[in-house]
């Protein structure tokens, strides 16, 4: 399967330099560049591609959240931020999002194609590991009530119940929480949680 890739950055070189590499990839196909964020969303909405590499500092959006969220309102398209900013405020904010990674700039282009290639199989959420490996996350608010959760041994449904959401979402906040905290699965996290004082596990008969 190609993968069909649109590319949204406002520095040329940049531009120029990942629509070589990545179109020189057999599988991934570089069906749009763009160096603004209304432009790279009329690409988007005509071509219809797999996965967006989205700068998060365009000229003409109006902050990373909103421009983040806009791109991951479009249908059936995976969000790649590919930023320079490794400030954890923004990495806190973008991560409240759907996007389904965020890399850094100095990531090696081995990297961002092995991402490109693991999210449109479903998984993720990838961090870079220069920004894991900085000892800085921070467990939002809502991420502490859903340690809290499943901490006392909710399920998915129970807990998708209580947050008036669905069990998908629930599944993707577990994800980005295993992916911040460097666990494996959803049992690491639930022992995570209870060792680190979110509730006691409640043993099911």
């Amino acid at each position: 399967m190609v993968i069909r890739l649109l590319i949204v950055e406002d520095h040329e070189a940049t531009l120029k330099g990942l629509k070589s590499e990545l179109s020189a990839e057999p599988d991934i196909e570089v069906v749009a560049i763009a160096s603004g964020s209304e432009a790279g969303l009329k690409f988007a909405q005509e071509l219809k591609p797999d996965v967006v590499l989205l700068d998060l500092h365009l000229p003409d959006s109006q902050g990373p959240k909103s421009l983040v969220e806009t791109y991951c309102d479009i249908p059936n398209c995976r969000i790649i931020v590919f930023s320079g900013d490794s400030r954890m405020a923004i990495l806190q904010i973008v991560l409240e999002t759907d996007v389904a990674a965020y890399l850094l700039k100095s990531e090696p282009i081995s990297k961002v194609t092995e991402v490109i290639r693991e999210v449109m199989s479903g998984k993720g959420p990838f961090i870079s590991e220069e920004l894991l490996s900085s000892g800085n996350i921070r467990i939002t608010g809502a991420e502490q009530q859903l340690l809290k959760m499943l901490a006392r041994g909710m399920k998915y449904q129970e807990i998708a119940n209580q947050r008036v959401t669905s069990p998908e979402t629930v599944r993707k906040q577990v994800d980005l929480l295993l992916a911040k905290l460097k666990l494996n699965n959803r049992e690491e996290l639930i022992a995570w949680a209870v060792e680190s004082g979110y509730g006691k596990l409640e043993i099911e008969a």
